[in-house]
Parts: structure tokens; sequence; C-alpha cells
């Protein structure tokens, strides 16, 4: 994701601009789901993966980063691409690189740290920041995770944005009534905000947030746009 000063910049641009900025229509929300995916979480850059080669102690490794190329560093075969699979898959990749040098290699994987896996919880929660991922979490649980709520914070207003693409999805979650919404499955790089209570606009307080971490956030028309929709 990523929403630096050149999204700042055009705030205010848009701010000053004699003519309202023109939104265009809400963006469907069909890229959320309840259900709870593994899918969604392969393997990626900064994950720390553990593998065994059963019978060769000495080609195992206890803990190997995954580059920023997606690729797991080996003793005997070097580097095996491994981003954007899922534990099984990998573990079937290391096993055929390793087929040059052993007989029928049976592959012990799993992952250390999750580095790859990473939602954001920002605004009036106890602990705001990354949430590391070991599993699929609803937004429900993101925010338990994340401390609870801080005593100024509005529940009915949480806000969960998603980059897909170059397009920013958005929902708007009332957590003071527990509905559906809360159910929502979240994914790598998701953002949940919680309003403070009487702040005033959401573009305010979310863009000091968003141009701070790395996320493909789209356009500060849509944080406009979600302006406009919270304030009817």
């Amino acid at each position: 994701m990523k929403l630096a000063s050149t999204v700042l910049a055009a705030l205010l641009a848009a701010g000053c601009a004699s003519a309202p900025p023109d939104l265009g229509p809400r963006p469907a929300t069909s890229s959320f789901s309840s259900t709870l995916d593994w899918s969604a979480f392969p393997l990626g850059p900064n994950d720390v993966v553990k593998v065994g080669v059963y019978g060769q102690p000495d080609l195992g490794t206890l803990g190997t980063r995954v580059d920023m190329e997606g690729n797991l560093s080996l003793p005997l075969v070097g580097a095996v691409k491994v981003a954007g699979m899922s534990t099984s898959e990998a573990r079937e990749a290391i096993a055929a690189a390793h087929t040059r040098f052993v007989v029928d290699p049976r592959i012990d994987l799993s992952v250390v740290t999750h580095g790859a896996r990473r939602v954001y919880v920002y605004g009036e929660v106890t602990r705001p920041g990354a949430l590391e991922l070991d599993r699929p979490i609803n937004v429900t649980q993101a925010l338990a995770l994340a401390g609870g709520f801080t005593p100024k914070a509005d529940r009915d207003e949480v806000v969960l944005l998603r980059g897909v693409q170059s397009e920013l999805k958005w929902e708007i979650i009332d957590a003071e009534a527990p509905n559906a919404l809360g159910f929502l499955a979240l994914r790598a790089d998701d953002v949940l905000f919680v309003r403070r209570s009487n702040a005033g606009k959401f573009s305010d307080e979310v863009l000091p947030y968003l141009s701070g971490i790395s996320a493909s956030l789209s356009t500060v028309a849509t944080i406009l746009l979600i302006d406009d929709r919270l304030d009817n």
C-alpha cells in the first residue's frame, strides 16, 4: 500500500479547488466476505520459515527468511521460489528442488514468523498498530486483539479499508450493534480505523496514519467520498 506525501498534497489541492471533486459512485464491496479463507494467506517476503529434510539434518534450516524476491535460500538447492504459495505448495516446491540430490525427499515446513501478513488497526483502540496474522481473523477479532475501544471511540463508525489493485474498497461498520459486518474476514494489509467521537472529518483523522505506512490505498477522492458518506 502506498499513500504518502503526494496524497496529502492532493488533499490540500482538492480543498483549495473552486469546484468539488467528482467522487463518482461508491466502490462495490464484493471483495469483502465473512469466510475465513487460508488461501488468502500465502507465504511472502519477510516470513521466516523452518525447513527440515527427513534423514538429512544438515539440509534443514531452523529459520530462513523469505527474501524480497519471494525466494527461500536453502543449504543444498539454493533459492526456491515460495512467495504466493500455501505451506503445502511450498513444501512440494522444496521437495521438487531436492529431487536432484535426494531420493524421494520428505520435507517438513513450518512458519516461524508471519512477517508478510499484517493488518493495521488504528484510531481509538487500546493498542493501535500492526497485527501479525498467524491465522485468518475477522473484524471483531482484530478489534479485540488491539485491546478493544478507548473511552473516546465512536464505536458505530469503524472504517475498513482495503486496497484492491489500484482501487480502494471500504466498508463502515457499526460495532456498537453487532451484525454481519463485524464478521467480515480480513486480508493482509487491510486497515481498520476506529473514529474518535465528535472528531470532525474522517480524512483529517486517517490521513496522518495512512501516510506513515506502506499501502496501495488508492486516491484522496475515495477518502473524501467516505467523508461525504459519514456526514450523512
